[in-house]
């Protein structure tokens, strides 16, 4: 197993949360960690956990460091893994073996459990219609069941290297968000099929590599807003102007949104992504606020 996979994490700002997901890693697996310019122990913690280390000199974003550290890879396969996550021991060997199982699958999710222990199952998507959203009934508890999905996450997303390599990688033009929807949507037209691999198992905590205060919850806002728009553009998916309007009002209109301080910074946030995006721009590298 160890000779057939690499797994890739990206680190900004994630001293808290690395050494535990590094410590879950089996040993003898191949782990290169891209870090995006921390400015804490980052990357002095990966590299005393025996990863390889690829410094990045500026954020480049997540798609940007996650293809960075698949470059090659001349393994069959590649797991990009959120720092903030730890493995069960038998994860890796388990996703393996559902690739072998099922040779057309080009990417695959394990089980991804919440600090509390319960599934997160990431449903929905910006470029699949409502008809293709994941059934509800995966995330029952206890369900062991493999599925063939059409949309997964890329908080813990374990690719074959062949597909991850035809359909180009991660977009590199998208800074953070909906970077792992496009990926896999690319994987699709590539007549590559996507999995939930139930037996194999990840606990993703969530957030705690970057933090949450409330300008980080505002950059996040905005961010998302702007890389929705763009792959939306991007696959042809209809009005996603007039989309990304009724949404910014109705995150502005919600009686949540004037209780909360932290919700109003997002949806002021939302709103300007929003406004501000201009696909040449965005296609230009110029995404910041």
């Amino acid at each position: 197993m160890h000779d057939r996979l690499r797994i890739v994490s990206v680190t900004y700002n994630s001293a808290e949360v690395i050494g535990a997901f590094l410590a879950s890693v089996p040993e003898g697996i191949e782990v290169v960690v891209v870090d995006n310019n921390s400015q804490d122990t980052s990357r002095d913690i990966a590299a005393a956990h025996g990863a390889r280390v690829i410094a990045l000199p500026q954020n480049a974003g997540f798609g940007t460091a996650c293809n960075r550290g698949a470059e090659g890879n001349q393994k069959e396969f590649v797991f990009f893994c959120n720092p903030d996550s730890t493995l069960t021991p038998d994860c890796c060997a388990l996703l393996i073996a559902a690739a072998e199982k099922h040779p057309q699958a080009g990417a695959m999710n394990p089980a991804i459990l919440n600090g509390k222990g319960d599934l997160r199952l990431d449903r929905r998507s910006a470029l699949i219609s409502r008809a293709e959203y994941t059934d509800r009934r995966y995330a029952a508890p206890g369900n062991k069941d493999s599925v063939q999905v059409n949309i997964l996450t890329g908080a813990a997303l374990f690719c074959r290297q062949a597909a991850f390599d035809e359909v180009g990688g991660f977009d590199e033009k998208i800074f953070l968000y909906h970077e792992d929807d496009d990926l896999v949507y690319r994987m699709r037209q590539a007549r590559w099929t996507l999995r939930i691999e139930h037996g194999a198992t990840v606990t993703h905590l969530g957030g705690k590599s970057s933090g949450s205060a409330i300008k980080g919850a505002a950059l996040k806002a905005y961010f998302i807003a702007q890389s929705r728009m763009y792959v939306e553009r991007q696959h042809g998916v209809s009005m996603p102007g007039l989309r990304a309007a009724v949404r910014a009002v109705a995150k502005l209109l919600s009686p949540l949104t004037l209780l909360s301080a932290r919700k109003r910074a997002q949806a002021f946030a939302y709103l300007k992504g929003t406004q501000r995006f201009d696909m040449t721009r965005y296609q230009n590298g110029d995404y910041m606020p």
